[in-house]
C-alpha cells in the first residue's frame, strides 16, 4: 500500500484526560494504528480541548467540551475541514456508534466499534439511529462475543459484517512475589472499575465480610468512582469493614500501577441487568489484571467470562450467588500457591491473546482469517463470527 493510502481517520466523542474505558480504547487504538504505519487523524472531544496536538504519528483534533449536539457539529466541521484540505482516509473508524454520526456523509468505508451496553439499551428513536449507523458501516467490530450476540439478537441482518476482536493490553514488567505469596501477610484484594450497579461491588463487599467472619485474612481496595459509590460506602459501614476495605476513589496512573503490583486477587463479579441489555461488554480492568499476573474472580455474565478460563486463568462465578462468590474468594484468600498459579497462567494468556496491534489488524483485515474451535473463552476471530 502506498504511503498516500496509509491515512486513517479515527473519531470519538471522548478522549483523555477524561477517564473511562472508551477513552482507553481511543488512545490505544490510535497508538496501535500509528505503530502499524498508519497516519492517524483523531477527531475527539475532551475537557482539555479545544486543542490540536501531533505526537507519534497521531494528529489529535480535540473540539472541546459542549452539549452533545454541538459536539457532533464541531466534529463534523473538523472532519469537513480536513477533507477540504485534501485528506482522503482509507477508512473512517468510529470508536462508538454514536461517534459515527458526523462521519456518515463522507464517502469512505466506515468501521464502527461496539462495546456492549450501548447496543442493548437504545429504544425508539435511539434504536432507529443505531440501526441507521450500523447498516451504513462496512464493518462492525464487537469487542467480545457477548457484545456481538447482543447486536445480532437485535439486528440479525448485520451478522455477516460483524466480527469479534478483543481489546488489547499493555504488558507490564514482571512483578516480584507479594508478601501473601510468601505466606507473610493477608491477601490483597483489588477491584478497579466505574462504580455502577452492573459491577456488583456491594456483593463483593458482602463476600469479603463473610470470608473475614470465617477467619480468612484479607484487605480489599476498591479503585474508581461512580453513581453506586454511596451504596458501596453504606455496605462497608453496615459490615463495619472500615479497617479492611479501602475506597480509594480516582487514582493516578502511577498509583494504579502500584495497586496492580501489590495485589493478589482481582475481584470483578459483574452481573447482567435489564434482561441482559445492561452488560459488561469486555472488561478492560480484568484484562489489565490478568496482564499483571493477578488471580481474577469474575462474574459469568458478560465479556470477562470470555477472558478467564475457570480454574485455569482465574475463577468464573455466578455474580448473583452470594455463596458462590464467597466460596471463590475464600478459596483464593487461603491458598497463596493457587493464586500464584492462576495469576501466572493469566499473564501468559494475556500476552498471547490481548494485543492492541492485533486488534487493529483484525479491524482492517490485516490478519489472515483464522477459525479456532469456538469456545466460551476463545471466540472465533472471523468476519462472520
Amino acid at each position: 500500500m502506498a504511503d498516500a493510502d496509509r491515512r486513517l481517520w479515527l473519531v470519538a466523542r471522548v478522549h483523555a484526560p477524561d477517564e473511562g474505558g472508551v477513552q482507553t480504547y481511543v488512545a490505544e487504538t490510535a497508538r496501535a494504528y500509528a505503530a502499524l504505519g498508519w497516519r492517524v487523524t483523531l477527531f475527539a472531544k475532551s475537557s482539555a480541548g479545544p486543542r490540536r496536538v501531533s505526537s507519534d504519528g497521531v494528529e489529535l483534533i480535540d473540539v472541546g467540551p459542549a452539549s452533545r449536539l454541538r459536539v457532533y457539529g464541531r466534529l463534523f466541521r473538523a472532519m469537513a475541514g480536513a477533507w477540504l484540505r485534501g485528506e482522503r482516509p482509507k477508512a473512517i473508524h468510529a470508536c462508538t456508534w454514536r461517534a459515527a454520526l458526523p462521519a456518515l456523509v463522507f464517502p469512505r468505508p466506515l468501521i464502527v466499534t461496539i462495546h456492549g451496553r450501548e447496543v442493548g439499551r437504545p429504544a425508539g428513536g435511539a434504536f432507529a439511529l443505531l440501526r441507521l449507523v450500523l447498516r451504513r458501516a462496512r464493518r462492525i467490530i464487537a469487542v467480545s462475543a457477548v457484545t456481538r450476540d447482543l447486536l445480532v439478537q437485535r439486528l440479525p441482518d448485520l451478522a455477516a459484517r460483524t466480527i469479534v476482536a478483543w481489546n488489547g493490553v499493555r504488558m507490564p514488567a514482571d512483578r516480584p512475589a507479594t508478601a501473601f505469596q510468601y505466606g507473610d501477610a493477608p491477601a490483597q484484594i483489588l477491584t478497579v472499575c466505574r462504580l455502577v450497579a452492573r459491577k456488583n461491588i456491594p456483593a463483593a463487599i458482602d463476600a469479603a465480610a463473610a470470608c473475614l467472619r470465617e477467619e480468612a485474612s484479607l484487605h480489599y481496595t476498591i479503585v474508581g468512582r461512580g453513581v453506586d459509590g454511596i451504596r458501596i460506602q453504606q455496605t462497608v459501614r453496615r459490615h463495619q469493614l472500615e479497617d479492611h476495605v479501602r475506597l480509594a476513589g480516582y487514582v493516578s496512573d502511577a498509583e494504579l500501577a502500584e495497586q496492580y503490583r501489590d495485589a493478589d486477587i482481582f475481584l470483578h463479579p459483574q452481573i447482567a441487568l435489564e434482561d441482559g441489555a445492561e452488560v459488561e461488554g469486555f472488561g478492560l480492568s480484568v484484562a489489565d489484571a490478568m496482564a499483571h499476573g493477578l488471580a481474577c474472580i469474575v462474574g459469568a455474565d458478560g465479556g470477562p467470562a470470555e477472558l478467564v478460563r475457570d480454574g485455569v486463568t482465574g475463577l468464573v462465578v455466578d455474580g448473583n450467588s452470594p455463596g458462590a462468590l464467597r466460596a471463590a474468594l475464600a478459596l483464593l484468600a487461603r491458598d497463596p500457591a493457587l493464586c500464584r498459579r492462576l495469576g501466572d497462567q493469566a499473564r501468559i494468556w494475556a500476552a498471547n491473546n490481548l494485543s492492541w496491534e492485533r486488534h487493529c489488524r483484525l479491524v482492517l483485515h490485516e490478519l489472515p482469517t483464522r477459525r479456532p474451535a469456538p469456545s466460551r473463552s476463545t471466540p472465533a476471530l472471523t468476519e462472520g463470527g
